[in-house]
């Protein structure tokens, strides 16, 4: 009888260890990239169908400077935590801003990769990035932002007067951490 119970106390501790273990095994904490800023180039390569009938879809490339800035390390929903970001760039002489979240998939506070989902009224794009850190003392010196794959497509908000209107392909994403000194003067 008493092996018995040794038997079932054992067992417990073990299994509340076991979960204990897979309850903390996703417990990032990314909050010191808050506050960093990124200098990116986003560059988008492949076709666009432009309005006409008879026009096949032609090759497409256009690169960008963007201006990353991580604001918070949203853990809001344990199962599904992200970095929120502000990201600017200049288009056609204005100042544009888009609101993007980094969606932790897995690795070290300065190591890791993430998803990106972006969906606006006409494009769509999403990315998978590396993002890696080196740190001194505790404190985050320099850093890495690389897409592993991505890709967007783009279609016309009016398919019935402009059904053949569209733009896809791929995303690359490449840049590094940068200080606030080296900020363009556009950006807030």
């Amino acid at each position: 009888m008493k092996s018995g119970k040794v038997w079932l106390i054992g067992l417990s501790v073990v299994l509340l260890l076991i979960c204990f273990s897979f309850g903390t095994a996703h417990s990032q904490d990314l909050s010191g990239w808050v506050g960093k800023w990124f200098k990116l180039t986003v560059s988008l390569k492949g076709y666009k169908t432009p309005p006409e009938v008879n026009y096949v879809p032609e090759t497409n490339s256009n690169k960008v400077a963007v201006y990353l800035n991580v604001t918070a390390w949203d853990t809001t929903t344990p199962a599904d935590p992200f970095l929120s970001c502000s990201g600017y760039h200049e288009e056609d002489g204005n100042v544009v801003v888009d609101n993007l979240e980094l969606h932790y998939l897995g690795g070290l506070d300065f190591d890791f990769l993430c998803r990106c989902v972006v969906v606006g009224s006409e494009e769509h794009d999403q990315f998978i990035a590396r993002i890696t850190g080196k740190e001194s003392e505790g404190i985050l010196k320099s850093a890495k932002f690389k897409t592993v794959g991505g890709f967007y497509w783009e279609r016309s908000s009016d398919p019935i007067s402009n059904p053949r209107s569209s733009k896809a392909g791929g995303i690359t994403i490449t840049g590094s951490l940068i200080v606030d000194s080296k900020l363009p003067p556009w950006v807030p």
